[in-house]
């Protein structure tokens, strides 16, 4: 019971930091360009150190077997719901726009703003250590694949120089300082933890912004955004726990890959839809759905796992 209560206070500080950021909104704090430009602040500059943090802790070459379990376990969910949702995106009609955010709100979860502090509120450093390994696969997939689902474009070798962006930069200096176990200068790590954690509550407090100007009856009746969270919350997850079930890895990998597979729309999905031409109303709707239903689908996985 104390680890559903973790977890149920932890979904619900992510919840109040989109109602900040709708009454922000609703208060003319904030114009659409200010949300534009501090969209691009949070892709570009805070979830890029925020992945560069989280991989700057102490490596134990003990821990080595399990990171490898958790990099394939991760691999494995990030191809099911590549498959999945271009399945889908095949049988439905809509823009480009719409079809991009849709399969990128059911590929990615809320890995870093939601898994990470749940996973360190179970298992501590450990925890912390594998849901920053999915962070780090999920990341690739998101700056190749998933921006990609906007653009309409396949993944070609020829096209690896657009590849080189601030979130693929990220991931290369964090796994470098974790894999060499590698010390930042005092001021500099403290520089990077202090923008870095901005990215939780600005791109949460965006995805409130762009929420505004809709009714909440609009938002949790909206036909796609609940396609997307049933998809993303429920289908997804449940497939991935049967066939984690019959895999033989460490508990511990199973607990926190669980928590992830069952975590929410990622929070920086509005942010990149409006960044890259996608539909940013849609994924703020899903976001937001997606992290209201979390509140009982995340302790659900959680208990099956320990029954």
């Amino acid at each position: 019971m104390g680890h559903l209560k973790i977890i149920m206070l932890e979904i619900l500080a992510l919840t109040i930091y989109i109602f900040v950021g709708y009454f922000i909104r609703k208060r003319k704090l904030i114009t659409e360009s200010g949300i534009q430009d501090i969209s691009r602040i949070v892709v570009n500059v805070a979830m890029p150190l925020l992945v560069i943090n989280s991989m700057n802790i102490e490596y134990n070459p003990e821990y080595g077997q399990l990171m490898l379990q958790m990099a394939l376990a991760s691999f494995g969910f990030l191809i099911l719901g590549f498959i999945s949702s271009a399945w889908i995106c095949k049988r439905i009609s809509g823009e480009q726009c719409q079809r991009g955010t849709l399969r990128y709100c059911i590929m990615f979860g809320n890995a870093a703003f939601l898994g990470y502090p749940l996973s360190y509120a179970l298992f501590q450093e450990t925890g912390m250590l594998y849901a920053s390994v999915f962070v780090a696969v999920q990341n690739l997939f998101i700056w190749t694949v998933g921006i990609n689902f906007y653009k309409g474009e396949k993944i070609r070798l020829a096209n690896l120089k657009k590849m080189i962006n601030p979130g693929i930069i990220g991931i290369t200096i964090g796994l470098t300082l974790l894999l060499f176990n590698l010390e930042l200068p005092t001021l500099l790590s403290k520089v990077i933890k202090g923008i870095g954690n901005i990215a939780v509550p600005l791109a949460l407090m965006m995805i409130g912004a762009n929420l505004y100007g809709n009714s909440l009856k609009e938002v949790i009746t909206h036909k796609r955004a609940l396609f997307i969270t049933f998809m993303k919350m429920l289908i997804l997850p449940m497939i991935f726990f049967i066939i984690l079930y019959f895999i033989p890895i460490a508990p511990i990998v199973k607990s926190v890959m669980m928590i992830q597979a069952a975590a929410p729309v990622q929070a920086s999905a509005s942010v990149y839809a409006k960044n890259f031409h996608g539909d940013p109303q849609l994924a703020a709707r899903s976001v937001f759905l997606s992290t209201l239903f979390c509140v009982i689908t995340i302790p659900f996985f959680i208990f099956l796992l320990y029954l």
